[in-house]
């Protein structure tokens, strides 16, 4: 703490600062004017204790000059005295001294008066503290509600409104002072019967205090244009309700295109579910010699998954199974696209120019794939493999690329990866399609797969997995085609509990029964 002394007597001055000694730091002035052009000069003590009569300038006048100071005008001021006349000590009062030590003074009551003077200027301090923080909290709480573009109101009991800021105006269109009451603004603002009945309900009831809840309301600005406005309402202990008012009506707008443009994209992907459904092979016997079975498990999102068996001339049948990169119509419209090339574009597997049907090898017919969908084009890259068969002696030729290694099941139990493999289709850079060939006896089958199947997961998150594949197609490999494709499925949704696959899950099989005559 700072405390001066001012006293014409530099003896005097000196005897008060030693008597002070622990009460702080003292600074010593000769006169009024030394004192008042010290404390212009810097910061304001915390006490002053001013002597009465000194020359020039005097104690009262001086006192008089500090009170009138806004910056000084809460220093204590004591008076030292010689004289303890009345006229004197209400002279000295009136100029605005708190209190009086007559000369000489004793250290005890000095500093007994001097502790009282310094707790009272630390109250004051305080109290001034507090006061400029409440009045920063308030501009600062004013300039929100001024600034902000939620409108905020407090009801009374008896519906009147106590406090409604500026944000009610932007948002409803009319000036604050407008609203008087709960009833007067339902009125005013909510021609919808429903909003307005709801909205005096609860006026009228006053939920208990602390309970928040919130609604939209629809309601009229003052251009009668209908909005909507979503209310925070909340019990104060005091029962006045607080609302919090939001005008929605860009977002509820907002909200309503993205609602319509989520139905017509599920419409879009319906149909392309749809498309993607008739495309699967038709269930009905293609030859005494072959027969055919498939599953399709569809996730959520559609996908990219597609296959076939078909027939190539009288002798040939030809089948395949793509799995295009990705989910969602753009993959799915790739899929349909390369269905399209394969089945109407038949040059591109059939060759009819030296005057008979030759089967284009399935090595080629991936380059032409290649050529026809490249990534640049599309952004869509695919894996695909693709087989002919000659129904006459069972020799089969194919090509893979990048696609799970289709298995040659014999009719004695015996489980072989086909392993050759290309590169996906639609990359830079595809090789060579390197192509494989067998020779199918009676009861052997082939079995193709999506990827979809081994990446299915249980509720745990574990795979179904190559194992379990192999293990349920060594325990049907005997079964007739259709039989293992059905136990595979029954096996993947029992161990993924039912759920929906993340992936498309496609299964394939043929089975050559016998060489045609």
């Amino acid at each position: 703490m700072r405390i001066s002394i001012v006293d014409d007597s530099e003896t005097f001055r000196a005897y008060l600062s030693g008597l002070l000694t622990g009460c702080g730091e003292t600074c010593l002035h000769a006169s009024g004017e030394d004192c008042l052009a010290a404390l212009a000069a810097g910061e304001a003590p915390d006490l002053i204790l001013m002597d009465l009569i000194m020359p020039g300038m005097g104690g009262l006048a001086a006192t008089r000059r500090l009170k009138a100071d806004a910056a000084m005008a809460d220093v204590p001021v004591i008076v030292i005295t010689v004289a303890e006349d009345d006229a004197s000590l209400a002279e000295a009062f009136a100029a605005g001294a708190m209190d009086y030590i007559k000369k000489p003074p004793c250290r005890p009551e000095l500093l007994a008066r001097v502790d009282s003077a310094l707790r009272l200027k630390r109250a004051i301090d305080e109290r001034k503290a507090r006061e400029r923080d409440l009045k920063a909290e308030k501009a600062y709480i004013a300039a929100i509600l001024e600034y902000s573009h939620d409108g905020i109101a407090v009801a009374g009991p008896g519906g009147r409104f106590t406090f409604v800021s500026p944000g009610m105006e932007r948002i409803f269109g009319l000036p604050a002072d407008t609203y008087t009451t709960a009833d007067r603004w339902l009125d005013i603002v909510f021609p919808n019967e429903a909003a307005r009945a709801d909205l005096a309900d609860i006026f009228s009831s006053r939920p208990a205090p602390g309970h928040v809840w919130r609604r939209l309301y629809p309601f009229a600005d003052k251009n009668g244009q209908g909005r909507v406005c979503q209310i925070h309402f909340s019990t104060m202990p005091s029962g006045d309700l607080i609302l919090n008012i939001q005008d929605m009506t860009l977002f509820e707008k907002q909200k309503e295109d993205l609602v319509k443009k989520h139905t017509r994209h599920q419409k879009d992907l319906d149909a392309a579910a749809e498309i993607q459904q008739s495309l699967l092979p038709r269930r009905f016997t293609m030859s005494d010699s072959l027969r055919f079975a498939w599953e399709f498990l569809p996730c959520d999102n559609i996908g990219g998954d597609i296959f076939n068996v078909f027939p190539l001339g009288p002798n040939h049948v030809g089948l395949y199974m793509l799995d295009v990169s990705g989910h969602g119509v753009a993959s799915s419209l790739v899929a349909h696209s390369v269905y399209n090339f394969m089945h109407y574009q038949r040059s591109t597997l059939i060759d009819r120019s030296e005057g008979h049907i030759d089967v284009v090898p399935p090595e080629v017919v991936l380059e032409r794939l290649n050529d026809e969908f490249p990534f640049t084009k599309f952004q869509k890259f695919f894996t695909i493999f693709f087989m002919t068969i000659d129904l006459r002696s069972g020799y089969a030729r194919y090509g893979n690329a990048g696609h799970p290694a289709p298995l040659l099941i014999t009719a004695e139990g015996g489980i072989t990866p086909l392993p050759m493999r290309g590169t996906i289709i639609g990359l830079s850079g595809l090789g060579p399609v390197p192509p494989g060939e067998l020779t199918l006896a009676p009861g052997d089958k082939i079995l193709s797969l999506s990827d979809g199947l081994a990446d299915s997961r249980s509720a745990a998150g574990d795979y179904f997995g190559e194992e379990r594949i192999d293990a349920v197609v060594a325990r049907y490999a005997a079964k007739p085609v259709g039989e293992l494709l059905a136990a595979l499925r029954q096996s993947a949704w029992e161990f993924c509990q039912a759920a929906p696959p993340r992936d498309d899950v496609s299964m394939l099989g043929v089975e050559f029964v016998r060489p045609k005559g």
